[in-house]
């Protein structure tokens, strides 16, 4: 029978030995805090003709104190504070009162109406229900074939285009009814 070489053996004695230095560490471990906890719950006696000092909480000082600091600031050269921000007029953006808008599909369904336009500014594609605004134009009403936008008292009406860049042209489905005229004979 052949005998296990030494290397096999190595790993064993190596765990055991982690084994064993885990124990002792636990055992310290909880022994050292069971003689902290004791200590502290014994209530501290000053030898004879000594006085005993009680701990004082710390109260933190108010904001008053770093008055100082805020007049001269500690990472600037001159100790300077630093000048006052400028104040920086608000310009609003201009108002739109032309649309740049191209109506380019048209989606209803029975819970919304969604035109679907192209900015001309930006080239973006949006999509705006009844009721959206865009730049101050409220989309009023979204039919088949058009989109009506409301701004102030002006209104614009934007209609479908078609591949060529024609509005689709307007036609109405109408459906013929055909009567029966009997003839001589009394059939039909």
């Amino acid at each position: 029978m052949k005998q296990p070489p030494f290397g096999n053996y190595l790993t064993l004695y190596l765990l055991l030995a982690c084994a064993l230095f885990a124990l002792i560490l636990a055992f310290q471990s909880s022994r050292t805090q069971s003689i902290e906890i004791d200590a502290l719950l014994e209530e501290p006696t000053a030898p004879p003709g000594e006085v005993l000092i009680s701990p004082v909480e710390y109260t933190p000082p108010t904001f008053k104190v770093f008055d100082e600091i805020l007049r001269r600031p500690l990472f600037s050269e001159s100790r300077e504070p630093p000048p006052p921000p400028e104040k920086v007029s608000v310009v609003s953006a201009p108002v739109v009162t032309h649309i740049r808008l191209e109506l380019e599909g048209v989606a209803i369904t029975p819970d919304a109406r969604i035109a679907v336009l192209r900015d001309l500014t930006t080239k973006q594609v949006l999509h705006l229900a009844e009721g959206d605004n865009h730049n101050g134009w409220k989309l009023e009403s979204v039919h088949t074939d058009k989109a009506l936008f409301r701004f102030n008292q002006q209104t614009v009406e934007l209609e479908l285009l078609q591949d060529e860049g024609t509005p689709v042209k307007k036609t109405k489905n109408t459906r013929e009814v055909q009567t029966a005229v009997p003839d001589a004979a009394g059939k039909q």
